[in-house]
C-alpha cells in the first residue's frame, strides 16, 4: 500500500479552493463589440462615452448592448477618437492600474 504525503494531500485541496474562488469571484469578460457594431451605436447616440486603457483597448458601456470591450490598434485607430468626438461621445484615454 502506497502513503500519500500530507504536503501533497494539503497542496491539492489548496488548489481545488483557489480553483474555486477564483471561478466565483473573478469577473466574466465583457462582451466584444467589433468596429462596425461600435460605430453603429456611435452613430445612433446609445454610446455617450469611452476609455481607451492603454492604447490598447476601449472599453465603454451601451445603451443597447450594456458594457463592452472593443479592440483599439494605435496605428490603423488614429483617427477613431476623433471620429468618436464627432458623434458626440466623451473620449478618454486611461492606464490600467500596476500589476493589472
Amino acid at each position: 500500500m502506497r502513503y500519500v504525503s500530507v504536503r501533497r494531500v494539503l497542496a491539492v485541496i489548496a488548489a481545488i479552493i483557489a480553483g474555486i474562488v477564483a471561478y466565483r469571484y473573478v469577473p466574466e469578460p465583457l462582451p466584444e463589440l467589433t468596429r462596425v457594431e461600435l460605430m453603429a451605436e456611435a452613430r445612433a447616440g446609445q454610446i455617450r462615452g469611452v476609455d481607451i486603457e492603454d492604447r490598447d483597448v476601449i472599453l465603454g458601456e451601451s445603451a443597447v448592448s450594456g458594457r463592452f470591450r472593443s479592440p483599439f490598434d494605435r496605428r490603423r485607430d488614429i483617427g477613431l477618437a476623433d471620429e468618436l468626438r464627432a458623434l458626440g461621445v466623451e473620449v478618454r484615454y486611461t492606464r490600467s492600474p500596476p500589476g493589472i
